[in-house]
């Protein structure tokens, strides 16, 4: 290839952010509809590769982060269910819109990403789909990574965690794009440290079209969809719009724990002149399950090992014989029996999502383009819970003086609102000129959120009057008054931040792209609480303010057109959670309560340093990377017998490092094998010991045929020995305000539970008849896996006056097998 043709390339995969679809083949490119996702532009490498599926939403001008372009330079790259850019800065995994298309119809967005090195995933217990689930990327917990949806970021407004079964299933999505790191200063969100999961939304089509389907499962479980594409309009300047939707309804793999979802999606492109382009999205979803708010998983009781001094390996076979997985096995989820807590009716969580922008791109000029994106998002969830294990409905005598507690039969329970919605505006600028390339931008958010807890008796649908309150004594006097003690909180918070940005791609030679850049961080966290979520329950009105001067830098270097090699430096922040407003300082000697202590609890910052290679070769695609990531004032809730238990406190740092790679080999046309794994190695700095929810190692392999529309695939997803528990205790603190924190360690004789390793397999298998039909099957869990994947600690007991875990732990557990067959029509 001359190099005229190598910096054709170079500019054209620079130019351009368009839709990944890997596995479609260039001889389909033309039909190929149009997305707000990376693109896929083939190199030459490859002889039967050498054209550029580009089929996007917008040019690389106006692209915001580096996942929006995936240039591949092979058919083998292209077919595998996993990529990375030969143009990417840092570890990625680029998920394609026909692997999403062939999983499991009810995968949500974190179940999709299973097979990426590095990642694990933890509660699908309800089955694949029907249970919300978390990701943990390298031994970051969801909430310490980013996830963005068109390259906006979304997340909780207390701390930024996602539900996973909320706002966008697998209809809505085209592509997505993990990127193991913190990307350019370009990419915006409030965790960028632990990485980025970038969405981008269904594509909308040239061409004119219906789709429907229909899939029934295991648990009765069924699955509707439908999708109409209008096709370009000529009497409208060629716009196009796609409608979608989608109904799903299962009993699920738990006794008594159904689940329904509904999801409504709509999208339009519209040409405005000849340099402007106009993008409508707008989706609605609403769900609702039955299960615990309570209990994460299913009660083990004390197992029959007895308190374990330092680490032991855990065995469902070792839970008490009293224990719910004692007597019901391990598919207990609910009750029937309406005298128990745990009865499903007592236990439902209804959500109601919507997520809608406009976004305005222009050309200006041959070098100059802007990007304009307003945005809105909204959740509520309303969930209805049983409250402990007792029935004994606890209230104070509010009709009489001394207070005193009352105690009837009763089913105690609580109402749990969340309730936010956010609005923000991100804009940016792009200059190119000879030999680079300059961006320049800002993003501004403002939330606003309600939440309360209220007990109540289930029985009666009475207030229960059962939270601390004000006696009348001076060990009181802290407390709201008895009225207010049905009320756990009733809080108002929000945010008010911004981030700017600058970078600059410096290109000294063709296949070299150097970006240096930097952002500023502004975030400003505001509660009004008649009722705060502290351990005191007190009045709050107060706010925070974080700020800080993040640098960038990168760089590609691509010695061959199918060869590149990447390296990275960024610094991170991560503001403190709605949650340090938690822990008020009180003079116990005036009685005096001040505001809460949240600027005691100093910002999680990080330093991340990556490098790595991608090789696109005729049959073979390799990348490879290794990184290093310091985090200082590690923020962690804080678990002892104290007042000050679950709140926030820097617990000092953490050290991640490891190295991943990936691997897809075509021996024969239409046959790929894929294979990826990882070591991880996420260590406190405290007791050098490997963090909670991280395992050490994954790994994923197994293969894709295709040929004259049969499509047959299988996968088996490793994930390595992980700690499932670890806690922290206050030593000392000063008016409330937590000034000494230590982690327990093995010695102290804490049960640090051990989680085997364990794997999972998904088979599918389906074939097009004609050019309208498709017939398929998926089968998860291939091989009846039951193995623990996570345990959560309902309770404690004190021995010798040291904390433990004891007898309330909440097992999580694979699903059974399940089956799901499905007919799709499309014309």
């Amino acid at each position: 290839m001359s190099k005229h043709s190598i910096q054709t390339l170079l500019a054209t995969s620079t130019a351009l952010a368009v839709c990944l679809i890997a596995n479609i083949g260039c001889a389909m490119a033309a039909e190929t509809p149009t997305a707000d996702a990376p693109a896929a532009a083939t190199g030459a490498a490859d002889d039967q590769s050498t054209s550029a599926n580009q089929a996007g939403q917008a040019n690389d001008r106006q692209s915001l982060t580096t996942s929006d372009i995936i240039v591949t330079g092979s058919r083998t790259a292209e077919a595998a269910p996993l990529t990375a850019s030969l143009t990417t800065t840092q570890p990625q995994s680029a998920i394609s819109r026909e692997f999403i298309d062939n999983a499991n119809a009810a995968s949500d967005f974190f179940e999709l990403i299973a097979l990426t090195p590095g990642v694990s995933i933890s509660g699908t217990g309800n089955g694949q789909g029907f249970s919300e689930t978390k990701a943990t990327i390298r031994g970051f917990k969801d909430g310490e990574y980013n996830v963005t949806y068109d390259s906006i970021p979304f997340a909780d407004t207390n701390d930024p965690t996602h539900h996973s079964t909320s706002f966008f299933p697998a209809t809505t999505i085209e592509t997505i794009v993990v990127d193991r790191g913190p990307g350019n200063a370009s990419q915006l969100g409030q965790a960028t440290y632990g990485g980025n999961l970038n969405m981008y939304s269904r594509a909308v089509s040239d061409k004119r079209g219906v789709m429907g389907e229909a899939l029934l499962g295991n648990w009765n479980s069924f699955i509707g969809r439908a999708e109409i594409q209008t096709g370009k309009i000529d009497k409208w300047n060629g716009a196009k719009f796609t409608l979608s939707g989608q109904y799903l309804k299962s009993d699920g793999a738990l006794t008594y724990s159904p689940v329904m979802s509904k999801n409504l999606f709509f999208k339009g492109v519209i040409p405005i002149g000849t340099s402007s382009k106009l993008t409508i999205l707008s989706t609605w979803n609403r769900n609702y399950y039955y299960q615990s708010d309570v209990l994460k998983g299913t009660s083990c009781g004390v197992p029959t090992t007895g308190l374990v001094s330092g680490s032991a390996t855990l065995k469902a076979e070792n839970c008490a014989p009293t224990s719910n997985i004692g007597m019901y096995g391990l598919n207990y989820g609910l009750s029937n029996d309406p005298t128990r807590q745990d009865y499903w009716k007592y236990n439902r969580t209804d959500k109601t999502t919507d997520f809608s922008y406009l976004r305005l791109q222009s050309d200006l000029s041959e070098h100059l383009s802007l990007d304009n994106r307003v945005y809105m998002y909204g959740y509520t969830n309303n969930t209805m819970s049983g409250n402990t294990g007792s029935t004994i409905v606890t209230g104070y005598n509010t009709s009489a003086v001394p207070y005193t507690k009352n105690t009837i039969t009763g089913i105690p329970g609580y109402n749990k609102l969340n309730k936010y919605r956010v609005l923000g505006y991100i804009g940016q600028a792009d200059y190119t000129f000879g030999f680079g390339k300059a961006k320049v931008g800002g993003w501004f958010e403002h939330s606003n959120s309600w939440r309360h807890t209220w007990d109540f008796d289930w029985n009666t649908g009475a207030p229960n009057y059962d939270q601390k309150a004000n006696l009348g004594t001076a060990a009181t006097a802290m407390y709201p008054s008895v009225n207010l003690a049905n009320i756990k909180y009733e809080q108002n918070s929000s945010w008010d931040q911004f981030q700017l940005f600058g970078e600059l791609e410096l290109r000294p030679v063709s296949n070299l792209a150097i970006t240096p850049g930097i952002k500023y961080v502004h975030f400003k966290r505001g509660v009004n609480a008649m009722v705060n979520a502290d351990s005191y329950r007190s009045p709050a009105n107060t706010t925070a303010t974080w700020t800080k001067a993040l640098p960038f830098g990168t760089i590609n270097w691509q010695p061959k057109t199918n060869w590149s090699f990447y390296g990275q430096y960024a610094q991170g922040m991560y503001v403190p959670d709605l949650s340090s407003f938690y822990t008020p300082s009180y003079d116990a000697a005036t009685a005096a309560q001040s505001t809460s202590a949240a600027a005691a609890v100093k910002p999680q910052t990080s330093t991340n340093y990556q490098v790595g290679t991608v090789w696109h070769g005729r049959k073979v695609s390799v990348d490879l990377d290794g990184y290093i990531i310091n985090v200082n004032n590690k923020i962690a809730s804080a678990t002892d017998t104290t007042a000050f238990s679950g709140t926030l406190v820097n617990i000092g740092t953490v050290h991640y490092k490891g190295f991943e790679g990936q691997i897809a080999y075509m021996p024969i046309e239409g046959l790929t094998l894929f294979g990826n794994g990882s070591y991880n190695y996420a260590h406190s700095g405290t007791t050098n010991a490997q963090i909670a929810k991280a395992p050490f190692s994954t790994a994923a392999a197994g293969f894709i045929y295709k040929h004259k529309g049969l499509r047959v695939s299988f996968s088996q997803k490793f994930t390595g020995p992980q700690y499932a528990t670890e806690l922290f205790t206050v030593k000392q603190s000063v008016n409330g305000v937590p000034t000494s924190v230590t982690q327990f360690t093995t010695t102290d004789g804490i049960r640090l539970y051990r989680i085997s390793p364990y794997s999972t397999g998904e088979f599918a298998i389906s074939q097009d008849i004609g050019e309208h039909f498709r017939i398929g099957a998926t089968v998860s869990n291939v091989f009846n896996s039951r193995a623990i994947t996570a345990v959560a600690n309902g309770g404690t007991t004190v021995v010798g006056g040291q904390t433990y875990y004891a007898g309330a732990d909440q097992f999580s557990f694979l699903p059974p097998r399940s089956f799901m067959v499905d007919v799709r029509v499309k014309y």
